[in-house]
């Protein structure tokens, strides 16, 4: 849109109230999901006349977005539910309120015909028309389940009858229909994406009151995504989508008390800061999965040798540098794998390693040049892929730079005694996924100050319950707001500052004690560090206030 109109286009959604072939005349009936508003958009809810729908939907893009330049948006219902002489009269008339760039038109497959196609073309010469189609899914079995009202080879041929007639298409599909699964998910998109789509909106399924969807619900409840679930599913069709095609939308909102499931507390533009955020850290684009992108390593950022020889890198995003001055190697042996015990327990048997915070790999590294007789078997968590690539650029030991490009690769490396696995993503999410109980946890949590969101009493809550009952935990902070949150979460912990050395540390067990203070709190796991440290020094301020 800012290529075609040097500007982006605002959609002013307006609901014409035309109904849809699917409903009864008194509104009832209808596709399972759909409310009785048919969707229409939050912020015209309370508005009755399409002018005040109007007025109020550019105040608003104005007034939230800064926006400039619009697009008419034909959102509730179905737009093409009427006669040709209807819609000329209606459209003619929303489009003198405002001078829009572009219209587009919310419909369904089932509801295009040829005098609604010989109009839009005729509106599409004198300004921009897309439309919106109501597809869903291509799955004929849930379509019925659904009480959709037709087929997939509807949609594909009303796809290909609008674009007969020159008139951009933008597909709806929505993720989380129950019994389906990625492989539906993955063939509805490739299905729309070879007939060469103009774009395509995408959200997970909502289950909205007073909808035939919420009765089922509530007498069987099924599966739905969570913010981290559907990001996943989301990320995975976005790297099938060729790069050309637009995606005109991620997610979606439903009022609050309208909604019964899911229960998300990631709004709407977090959620997509999120997935642009998770895409850029796991080197993964839009298409690279179907148009065979190498990714090529942006310039390497200056690499400084620390006190013990070692190599970090200054961090862009937290000002800082990855590592103590002390050095990576002393802080791996001294307070890693010293305080958590971990060559002693390599002697008497196999050892399952947590290494949260991966990072360049110092600290799994270090531990697996300790293996001798028994098997150590590694799992990294990490969010950035790319500096782990970096890493083996600098690193000096020959093995050590083998292991990390080939975790590089293929998240996967494997010797006689020991094993390495590397998983991507937020550790908030990929922390909740794991099933092994684990001998020793290493926290590395680089700077806590910034990165509090990996050293909240809930994050510990979750270590405690994959931690054995004699295992060890050990983080690289010393700070207070981390010594309570691990006592909150039933650990008893210890400080573990290394002497003449910038170097901090504690180390924990399983038990009970208490240690005042007030902790770093994440109570959906889901908080920017910012919002995490500003919320901790508001209760600590309220705290002493009341002292």
């Amino acid at each position: 849109m800012i290529n075609i109109y040097h500007a982006p286009l605002y959609s002013i959604s307006v609901d014409l109230d035309l109904g849809c072939p699917n409903r009864e005349l008194d509104g009832s009936g209808g596709c399972t999901f759909c409310p009785e508003n048919g969707a229409r958009a939050t912020q015209n809810l309370n508005e009755k006349s399409v002018e005040e729908q109007i007025v109020k939907g550019i105040e608003f893009a104005k007034k939230r977005y800064k926006a400039k330049r619009f697009m008419l948006y034909i959102q509730a219902y179905t737009g093409t539910f009427t006669s040709v002489i209807k819609q000329k009269e209606m459209y003619s008339h929303l489009l003198k309120q405002y001078d829009f760039d572009a219209i587009s038109i919310g419909t369904r497959p089932d509801c295009i015909n040829e005098s609604t196609l010989e109009y839009l073309q005729e509106l599409n010469s004198e300004i921009d028309v897309h439309i919106d189609l109501g597809i869903q899914t291509l799955n004929d079995d849930t379509l019925k389940k659904i009480n959709r009202g037709h087929n997939a080879q509807c949609s594909i041929d009303a796809i290909k009858k609008l674009q007969a007639y020159g008139i951009k298409v933008f597909a709806h599909v929505i993720v989380g229909f129950e019994g389906e699964k990625r492989d539906d998910w993955v063939n509805t998109i490739e299905k729309i994406c070879e007939l060469n789509i103009d774009g395509i909106k995408i959200h997970n399924l909502h289950i909205i009151k007073n909808t035939l969807l919420s009765t089922e619900y509530e007498k069987k409840k099924f599966k739905t995504y969570n913010e981290y679930e559907y990001a996943e599913e989301l990320i995975h069709l976005l790297r099938i989508i060729p790069s050309h095609i637009p995606i005109i939308r991620i997610s979606t909102d439903t009022p609050s008390d309208n909604l019964i499931a899911p229960i998300w507390n990631m709004h709407k533009g977090q959620f997509s800061e999120y997935v642009i955020e998770q895409m850029n850290y796991r080197e993964i684009t839009q298409g690279d999965l179907i148009q065979k992108k190498e990714h090529k390593l942006e310039d390497i950022s200056k690499p400084v040798e620390l006190l013990d020889k070692s190599v970090s890198f200054w961090d862009e995003k937290y000002k800082s540098y990855y590592h103590p001055k002390s050095g990576a190697y002393r802080q791996a042996k001294e307070l890693f794998i010293e305080k958590s015990s971990l060559k002693q327990k390599l002697k008497t048997k196999d050892i399952n390693l947590l290494d949260v915070g991966f990072g360049m790999g110092y600290n799994s590294l270090e531990s697996i040049s300790l293996v001798k007789k028994h098997k150590l078997n590694i799992v990294a968590l990490d969010n950035n892929k790319s500096i782990i690539l970096k890493s083996s650029k600098v690193i000096k030991d020959k093995n050590h730079e083998k292991i990390l490009q080939q975790i590089y690769k293929t998240g996967f490396y494997e010797e006689t005694n020991y094993s390495l696995e590397l998983v991507l993503g937020d550790v908030r999410y990929t922390l909740q996924n794991l099933k092994n109980k684990f001998d020793v946890i290493f926290l590395d949590s680089f700077n806590h100050i910034n990165n509090p969101s990996l050293l909240s009493i809930e994050i510990f809550k979750i270590l405690k319950t994959l931690l054995k009952s004699d295992g060890v935990l050990v983080c690289s902070t010393s700070s207070e707001a981390v010594r309570v949150a691990l006592s909150q979460a039933k650990f008893k912990s210890e400080i573990s500052n290394l002497i003449n050395s910038d170097i901090k540390g504690i180390f924990a067990v399983h038990g009970n004690e208490t240690v005042e203070g007030v902790p770093y709190k994440d109570p959906f796991l889901i908080y920017r560090d910012k919002q995490i440290v500003t919320n901790r020094e508001k209760e600590v301020k309220l705290l002493k206030s009341r002292l």
